[in-house]
Parts: C-alpha cells; sequence; structure tokens
C-alpha cells in the first residue's frame, strides 16, 4: 500500500500547481507499493535544496520530481535543459530544473545505496509543468522537448502519469527490487536506517553461543522495518503546536533530535529550541541533533555549525552551561534564579518557581520574551505540576513560559485555514515516567481554558500533519520487560486494585497491547504485547528470563548477590561495565543516595569499578564541585549506579533496579511505582529487581505473580486513583 509523508503543510498562494502533481502522484499509486515524500529533507552543496517529490517505487526505484508551476509565456526559449525565462521567478533569470532533479536523485541514490547495500538500485529525475500541456509545449518548442524528461498538466491522470513515469531515463540504471531489497530501501529512507548503530564486539560469534554478549550483538544486527508514524512525527514540520506522547523506549528523544535538525535545515533563519530535564541526557541529545545535521547533509552541516540558530538546553541552565529559563531571562533584563535562591521543594519545582517569577517580571515591565521560532521539549512530563502556586494565571508555569518565548507563526504558513494564532511549541512525554508531580501535560492540563486558543480546532493542519501523535511501539525494552514495567508501575495485579492507569480499551490499544475484556468494576481484563509493538528480539534468542527478582534476609547479603551476579556478567557474559551495566537505585528524599553509597561500597570492595552520575571522576564518592560533571552518566570501564532520577533518558542491556524494599514499605505510592517503571524500563535486555526484609510484604507476592504471568496479564478492573486515559 503506497504511503505519502508531507514534511511541511503546502498549499498556499502560488502552491497550486504543486498541489496538482503530488494529489496526481498519490492517486497514480493508490492500492500500489510506493513510498512518497513531499519535501524529503536532503540538503546538501550538491542538491541545493530538498527534491519536491520523492517517489520510493520497487520495480522503477528513486524516482524525483521537480515541481516547475511555470505558465508557457513565461519560458522564452529552451536551450538543451536551460530554460531562459521572460520575467524573473524568484529572483531568476534562468532555470536548469532537470539538472537540479538529477542532482537530487543521484544524492539520494549513493545515500540509499550506502545505506542499504543496493548497488542495482535505479535512479529517475523529471520536472513536472501542472500549468502547461504537452501541445502547447510541442508548439512552441518542438523537437526540443526530448531533451528533457518533464511531466506535462494533461498527463497528470493516474494511467497516463505511471506510463510516463515508465518511460522517464533513468539517471542511474538498475533493476526492479524483490521483496527483501525493497524493504530495505525503505529502510534506507526512513529513520530506521539512519539511527546511528550501536558498535557490539563479537558480531561474528556463533549462533548457538548464549553468553549475553553475544545475545546482545544478535540483537543489535536485527534490522527494524520502515516506521510510517516515527517519519510522521521526525520528518514534519507542523504550522503550530502538536503533542506528541510516547511509551518508554519509543524513540521520542530520537525523533525530536532528527525533527529539531529537519527544522534548521529547511528554515535556517529560525531560531530553534530543543528543550530537555534530565541533563544527563545532555550529551546524548547533541550526538543525535549532530547525526541527523550530517546525514541530510552528507556532513555538511554540523551541530557546531548551526548551534546559532539551534540551541540544545536544559530546561534552566547554569552559570556554566546555557540553559532555557536563563536565556529568557537575560533577554528580558532579569537576574535569573538559582536553585540556591529557590524555595527548598522538589527540582521541578523549583524550576517552575522560577519561570512563574520570570513571567511576572515580563507582565509587569512589559518586555516581550519573543526570541524563538519554535521551541521543541523532551521528558515534558517533568516540567509540570500540581500545586496552584507555581502555576502562571491557570497554566502551567514552564509551558507559558515557552510559549509566550515563541514568535506568532506567519499567516501564510497556516494556509488560511481559520486558524488562531499558532505558535511551533512540540513537546514529548510519557506519563508513566513522571517521578515528581501527577499532573499529565496534556493541552488541557497546560493552558486552561487557553487551551482552545493555543490548539485551535480540528485534529490536524491542513495537508494532513496531525496536531496530536501517539507512540506505541516500544524498539528499546524487549515486550516482556515492558509488560513487567507497565504491571508493577501501575500496580495492575495489586490485591486492592490498580493504582494508576488507562481506563478503556482504545487508549490501552494506542499504546501497543491487545485487549480483551470489559473496563468494568469487578471484571477481568487480559492485556498482551503484539511483537508488532515491541520489535526488540531478544525473547527469540535465549530461554533465560529477562525478568527476575530476588529478596534477601538484610542489605549485606542482596547487594553480596548484586556483586557476584556483575562479576558473572562481565567475566562469563563477556559484558563490559559501561552501558552494558546499569545498577538503578529508587527512593524517597535521602533513600536513594544512601543506597547508592552502599553500593559503591560493596562493589569497590570487590575490585569492580563504579562511577556515581555528576561525578567528575571514577572510584569515588559523592563530589562537590568544582569536582563535579553534572552532564555525566557513563565513564568508559566503570558501572553507573544511579538513582532513578539521574537515569531517566538512559539505557543499558543490564539493569539492576536493588532496594525495593523501599517501595514494598509504601507500595501505594503513585511516585514510587513511577520510579519502578523508569527502572525497568531503561533496560535493552535483562532486569534483576532485589531488595531485602520483603519477606511476607504485598509488593513481593504483587511481583512474583507479575513475572509468573509472562507474556499475558490478566487482571481484575477496579477504577485506578490516577487515570492516564488520553483526554485531548
Amino acid at each position: 500500500m503506497a504511503e505519502f509523508i508531507v514534511t511541511e503543510a503546502f498549499g498556499g498562494a502560488g502552491e497550486e500547481g504543486e498541489i496538482k502533481v503530488f494529489e496526481a502522484v498519490k492517486a497514480a499509486y493508490a492500492g500500489e507499493e510506493a513510498l512518497g515524500f513531499w519535501k524529503y529533507p536532503l540538503v546538501t552543496k550538491v542538491t541545493v535544496r530538498e527534491p519536491d517529490i520523492l517517489i520510493a517505487d520497487p520495480e522503477l526505484g528513486i524516482i524525483v520530481i521537480e515541481v516547475k508551476s511555470l505558465p508557457l509565456d513565461m519560458i522564452g526559449a529552451v536551450t538543451g535543459y536551460r530554460w531562459e525565462l521572460t520575467r524573473p521567478y524568484y529572483g531568476k533569470q534562468q532555470l536548469n530544473p532537470y539538472e537540479q532533479a538529477r542532482r537530487q536523485a543521484q544524492a539520494l541514490g549513493e545515500l540509499a545505496v550506502r545505506k542499504s547495500g543496493l548497488t542495482q538500485l535505479a535512479t529517475r529525475a523529471t520536472v513536472a509543468v501542472p500549468l502547461i500541456t504537452r501541445e502547447a509545449w510541442d508548439n512552441r518548442f518542438g523537437a526540443l522537448l526530448s531533451d528533457v524528461p518533464m511531466l506535462f498538466a494533461d498527463q497528470m491522470t493516474p494511467a497516463r502519469l505511471r506510463r510516463a513515469l515508465e518511460m522517464t531515463p533513468p539517471v542511474r540504471y538498475g533493476e526492479p527490487l524483490g521483496d527483501e531489497d525493497w524493504l530495505s530501501l525503505r529502510r534506507a529512507l526512513g529513520t530506521s536506517g539512519s539511527v546511528p548503530k550501536r558498535q557490539v564486539r563479537y558480531l561474528q560469534a556463533p549462533l548457538e553461543s548464549r553468553r549475553k554478549i553475544d545475545l546482545i550483538a544478535r540483537t543489535a544486527r536485527h534490522l527494524h522495518a520502515f516506521d510510517l508514524q516515527q517519519e510522521l512525527i521526525a520528518k514534519t514540520i507542523p504550522p503550530g503546536p502538536q503533542r506528541i506522547r510516547g511509551i518508554a523506549g519509543s524513540g521520542k528523544t530520537v525523533l525530536l533530535a532528527q525533527k529539531a535538525a529537519n527544522m534548521h535545515l529547511r528554515h535556517p533563519d529560525w531560531n530553534i529550541a530543543l528543550v530537555f530535564f534530565s541533563r544527563s541526557l545532555y550529551d546524548q541529545i547533541k550526538f543525535q541533533v549532530n547525526h541527523w545535521l550530517k546525514q541530510a547533509t552528507n556532513g555538511e552541516v554540523t551541530l557546531e555549525t548551526a548551534q546559532h540558530r539551534l540551541r540544545i538546553l536544559h530546561a534552566w541552565g547554569s552559570k556554566d552551561q546555557p540553559g532555557f529559563y536563563r536565556t529568557l531571562a537575560t533577554q528580558i533584563g532579569a537576574e535569573p534564579l538559582t536553585v540556591a535562591n529557590t524555595p527548598d521543594a522538589s527540582p521541578t519545582a523549583k524550576l517552575l518557581f522560577a519561570c512563574k517569577a520570570l513571567l511576572d517580571d515580563a507582565k509587569a515591565t512589559g518586555r516581550s520574551l519573543q526570541i524563538f521560532d519554535a521551541v521543541l521539549i523532551d521528558e515534558g512530563q517533568d516540567l509540570v505540576h500540581e500545586e496552584a502556586a507555581l502555576s502562571f494565571e491557570e497554566k502551567q508555569a514552564f509551558y507559558w513560559m515557552a510559549y509566550q518565548s515563541l514568535r506568532p507563526v506567519a499567516r501564510d504558513a497556516l494556509l488560511d485555514t481559520g486558524e488562531p494564532e499558532a505558535r511551533r511549541l512540540i513537546w514529548a512525554y510519557d506519563e508513566a515516567q513522571s517521578l515528581n508531580t501527577l499532573t499529565i501535560p496534556t493541552t488541557r492540563a497546560l493552558f486552561g481554558e487557553a487551551g482552545a486558543q493555543v490548539f485551535g480546532a480540528g485534529v490536524t493542519y491542513k495537508g494532513g500533519i496531525k496536531k496530536s501523535e501517539i507512540m506505541n511501539r516500544c524498539y528499546r525494552t524487549p515486550g516482556p520487560v515492558l509488560l513487567a514495567a507497565h504491571a508493577l508501575g501501575m500496580g495492575l495485579l495489586r490485591e486492592e486494585g490498580m493504582l494508576a492507569g488507562l481506563t478503556n480499551k482504545k487508549d490501552w490499544t494506542a499504546i501497543g497491547y491487545e485487549v480483551e475484556g470489559r473496563f468494568l468494576s469487578g471484571s477481568q481484563v487480559t492485556l498482551t504485547r503484539s511483537p508488532a509493538n515491541s520489535p526488540n528480539p531478544l525473547a527469540q534468542f535465549t530461554d533465560e528470563p529477562l525478568v527476575t527478582f530476588e529478596h534477601y534476609p538484610d542489605r549485606r547479603a542482596e547487594l553480596k548477590a548484586l556483586m557476584h551476579s556483575i562479576q558473572r556478567d562481565l567475566s562469563e557474559g563477556g559484558l563490559q561495565p559501561s552501558r552494558h551495566l546499569l545498577v538503578v537505585v529508587p527512593g524517597l528524599e535521602w533513600q536513594p543516595y544512601n543506597l547508592q553509597r552502599e553500593v559503591f561500597q560493596t562493589l569497590r570492595a570487590a575490585g569492580i569499578s563504579v562511577y556515581l552520575p555528576g561525578n567528575k571522576d571514577v572510584n569515588v564518592p559523592k563530589q562537590k564541585w568544582p569536582n563535579t560533571d553534572p552532564n555525566g552518566f557513563w565513564r568508559d570501564g566503570a558501572v553507573t549506579v544511579s538513582p532513578v532520577t539521574q537515569a531517566k533518558g538512559n539505557e543499558a542491556d543490564v539493569v539492576y533496579v536493588v532496594g525495593l524494599d523501599h517501595i514494598a514499605a509504601q507500595e501505594d505510592s503513585i511516585k514510587l511505582r513511577n520510579q519502578l517503571f523508569v527502572g525497568i524500563s531503561r533496560s535493552r535486555g535483562w532486569v534483576h529487581l532485589s531488595g531485602c526484609g520483603m519477606q511476607g510484604k504485598t509488593l513481593t507476592a504483587e511481583i512474583e505473580r507479575v513475572i509468573a504471568a509472562g507474556d499475558t496479564l490478566n487482571f481484575t478492573y477496579r477504577q485506578p486513583k490516577r487515570q492516564l486515559d488520553d483526554v485531548e
């Protein structure tokens, strides 16, 4: 089935011809296998700009169509590929549209071959003139027609257009693609074929090997299929706000980074901010944005050359590192607040206090915060709070500050659809990973009564770009592990009933589950997770359980077992300490830091190198400024031991969540349950849960029930304390 992606809304004044050609292409491929893009993001010195229309066809290969909506009287003469114009067209007196399309087709072909290995991939290029008929062209230019492959206004019917494309001479000769090669081409043009590949040793390990490093290597070799939703999120530029709700491991950070890079390449004059909450994500996000800039420009544009317009900003910032809040405070001449001079509270509450104060200051002085053309927010669930005192005029302070920092979108970008004033505020979140608040960042929760004005009417913009996306595929975490994470995070198998969760079949289906039963109090509900929505294949390669749980009489016994297990992973499993292994410690207030210290001491006593996030050095207890690295999370050769709050956004192949007795002591705490979910969902492979003094605890029996349930979860539905339904 043909799939077409419009990367930016078009169809305004002067673009009627472009719409005509694109709609004709879609009609010509209706019901057929094809992949099409309006403005595929590829901008190099050779291609100059993005191709107007890109078609991937299993029979014809890659086709680039350059659209020129010119009336015939504007073309004075044609010499070879060059057109002489009778009046300027966007300031030009000469055009060479076929040469531009040919270069774009050549560059796309080289890109696809490099990423897919399809050495027999054909490419074609043609020029569409939707305002000129073939007869009119012939009457004026005669035999010169043959010099440029063209599509005319009277060839816009499905049969004629397909025939014209088939008759277009190749730029690069090739062969029709078989089924596997066609899937490879789709991957090469999509996000799944361009994500930075993990470097895993022992890639030539025998298939029968059951060492963890070899199983990880086999998993890393697995090729994910083309994901249409990923392309719709990463490659589109909405003419207004957009909400992205994605489960853990769905790739929200990767897609936002790609989206920000594509925005910059399409609109290099825009000021763009990509904002995040966890400082440990800083290097990861910079790496991703740099990767996608280089990917779309053949290495010609990097974050270093783009950062005067494309800013990667921590939500708060510090004196030694620019942040979103501090940038806006400086803009209006306000003295930025620091962590030290805000009231004692959670990190989120401190930030929101500062944001509210800045909004009050801007309102009192009449100074404008508008400096950005697009703001993209990752980890959106960590930038809200339920406390009314932290809101600004019944709006969430951080989001309203971000909204106020944006310049309104030009009316022509809205295509005169009657939308209210729009601003490009794009936020991604997973409410299950919220650690400091129970507020869900829906439009209504963020903007109150102003929500309708911010988002406008309808669910899509003109051209088809959605105002809201829900991501249901989890690429990072294997299905059995994600199922356990949701079950324990929401308390689905608690004897007293679930604590939090979705309360209808539609929303469970939207995040990738198959559902049987009715959501009526006392009714039985069955959840299963399909392999299509959890494509990590590790469970297919091993009979070893991916989720285990052990409890011990005391902490010393628990940590001794942890130490022995890590030693086995390093020796027998062949794993590396850093990035393969991660130890996560949950708890409230001082609990995680005390336990982090105990784990550190136990592992160091056994000669295992340890890194504590935020430290400058390895194998030392928690360091204080200036011997710190606030962005640090990994160090080569050392096992990271982290509180849940710092682990968010990171991942490892084997995750140890220790100290579950902290959760057992308050097993009905939704915040602690969210910590448990975050800890488990950091895993790309195995999760080992442990605690001490948990004999006879209700959480102990619950965990054992979840593990015994395997890949199918049956529970008795009761109304939860916290509903996570999508209420937009």
